[in-house]
């Protein structure tokens, strides 16, 4: 039997090497490459064959939900399982709408990495959470809808409304009426207070 071939990334040389100890030891389950930060991961996991990312959110030089996006603008479909020391509340409905199989604390012991890990090389998908982690008053953000959520990108990245209209195919005026409903179901009041919060919830 081939063994699954997966790639971690994760800043921190303690626990890259930590979790290849758990994975090189479990049946079924081979580390093929490490990377320490964003930019490495998206590399790796578009040129190896892999058949799982293990990736970080909180990644140097491009941030793992960043590397997930890129991924999946890109076309790539190697499955990824979100690890972090955040709280689940604070990713886990963004991650799944971004393209994301699954998420795991760093807190979680072997036994629960693992079943995620099968679960989703299984072609499922494992989010483990509390349960009321998906409130919009833990995280605001999942109250927007796919849309919204194209919107807000890219006013966090900066974008005239002009190009983000451009870019999703519809009228400024429809982008202005997005980014007040943005606003509003947010609770802040200018695009500063909305890339704060963005920083806080999603980029800790």
């Amino acid at each position: 039997m081939t063994a699954a071939r997966l790639i971690i990334a994760d800043d921190h040389q303690v626990v890259r090497q930590g979790l290849r100890n758990i994975l090189d030891r479990t049946p079924g389950l081979k580390v093929v490459a490490e990377a320490a930060d964003g930019a490495e991961a998206e590399r790796l996991a578009r040129e190896l064959p892999a058949d799982l990312l293990i990736l970080d959110i909180a990644l140097p030089v491009k941030g793992g939900i960043q590397v997930l996006e890129s991924l999946r603008a890109g076309g790539t479909t190697l499955p990824v399982l979100l690890f972090s020391m955040h709280p689940a509340a604070q990713y886990v409905d963004y991650a799944r709408r971004k393209g994301a199989q699954g998420f795991v604390g760093k807190d979680a012991n072997d036994e629960e990495l693992l079943r995620s890990i099968r679960r989703i090389l299984a072609g499922g998908t494992s989010f483990s959470r509390p349960m009321d982690a998906g409130s919009a008053e833990d995280n605001p953000f999942v109250a927007l809808s796919r849309r919204e959520d194209d919107v807000l990108r890219g006013l966090l990245r900066g974008e005239p409304l002009a190009d983000i209209a451009a870019r999703l195919g519809i009228g400024a005026k429809s982008i202005s009426t997005y980014r007040r409903r943005i606003l509003d179901k947010l609770g802040v009041e200018s695009n500063a207070e909305l890339i704060a919060l963005a920083l806080h919830r999603l980029f800790p």
